[in-house]
């Protein structure tokens, strides 16, 4: 059974004034993700502190002193009176302009995020506020905002996801893949693979027209438009972007359950069926790589599919389970090829 954690008022200003340690600070965050009511309690403690934080401020403006001083300087400049009466007026309101600006501050609602992963082998479809869907694909992460406020629409991918985005030509959609990479669209259909195992980031464009802002080599930002039926594989490496023609179909099929082939080398292919059933290749026979296949594999499971290669190529194959007391979930199998 889950042990009761109460949490009070002054333990969270403690939490929020950073006077807690860092075993409490785990328990408190804990607890505040248990319920809503528990968030909206400590996003009005959050708000207070920030609140006595703008008033303390205040309070070490002497703004009777600063007074004094513009006077002194006005006998001594005359000459100078526009400038002058300028600093005066600045002094005079000073005080409420920064109690206005901490009141507009403090009135913004912070920004609350939703998460959505799917577990290896599986693929999830998400809806988003505005009317856009993503096609989650197995062993992927999507972050996005409760709801969409502000000019753009921003959302976080690790893995691999495609996207039909609603049109919305005041509010520009933003994906975005780590540091490095960004796709900017207003409403379009593209496919996104930025895994964090994976030394690149390949953006894939079925329907629009998509722009990419990416870090070069030294650091610099560069952009390239893609139009459709084109794709886009960036070195994380190198900071080099190389745009291609592509066969979409094949690149978008795992989304409907399907691995479609089309003259490809068998190093792309495990990649996908890395992917699709969660498993790790090892090849032990360099010459098979060489091989490469063609066709749609729809319902077959990964024995059927190594079946096809053993026939079409001759490639032979062995399976390594993990250990009884090692599986989890997230525990790989392995597929040795020769």
């Amino acid at each position: 059974m889950e042990e009761h954690i109460h949490i009070d008022e002054t333990t969270l200003l403690n939490y929020f004034t950073g006077s807690v340690s860092l075993s409490e600070k785990d328990i408190i965050k804990q607890w505040i993700e248990q319920s809503e009511e528990n968030k909206k309690l400590a996003r009005d403690i959050q708000s207070i502190c920030l609140a006595s934080e703008a008033l303390n401020t205040i309070k070490l403006t002497d703004a009777s002193a600063s007074l004094k001083t513009v006077k002194r300087k006005i006998k001594q400049r005359k000459r100078a009176g526009l400038f002058i009466w300028l600093q005066r007026i600045a002094a005079i309101l000073f005080i409420p302009l920064l109690l206005v600006s901490a009141y507009y501050w403090l009135r913004e609602e912070p920004v609350e995020y939703m998460e959505f992963t799917t577990t290896p082998g599986m693929i999830t479809s998400i809806d988003l506020p505005d009317g856009s869907k993503v096609w989650l694909n197995s062993g992927s992460k999507l972050i996005r905002p409760l709801k969409f406020t502000g000019k753009t629409r921003e959302v976080s991918l690790t893995g691999e996801a495609y996207f039909q985005i609603a049109k919305d030509p005041d509010k520009r959609f933003i994906v975005s893949s780590g540091e490095d990479l960004k796709v900017e669209v207003l409403g379009t259909k593209f496919n996104i693979e930025a895994y964090e195992d994976e030394n690149y980031i390949a953006t894939t464009l079925e329907e629009g027209s998509v722009r990419l802002l990416y870090k070069t080599e030294d650091k610099k930002l560069n952009t390239l438009v893609m139009h459709p039926n084109q794709k886009v594989i960036y070195c994380k490496n190198t900071g080099e972007a190389k745009k291609k023609e592509t066969f979409v179909s094949s690149e978008i099929a795992w989304k409907e359950g399907k691995i479609v082939l089309r003259d490809t080398p068998l190093e792309a292919v495990l990649k996908k069926l890395s992917h699709r059933f969660n498993v790790d290749f090892i090849i032990e026979r360099e010459a098979i790589k060489k091989s490469s296949f063609t066709g749609t594999f729809d319902t077959q499971q990964l024995i059927q599919i190594l079946e096809h290669f053993r026939i079409a190529s001759g490639i032979q194959y062995r399976i390594i389970e993990p250990e009884p007391g090692e599986k989890t979930i997230q525990t790989k199998s392995k597929v040795v090829l020769y």
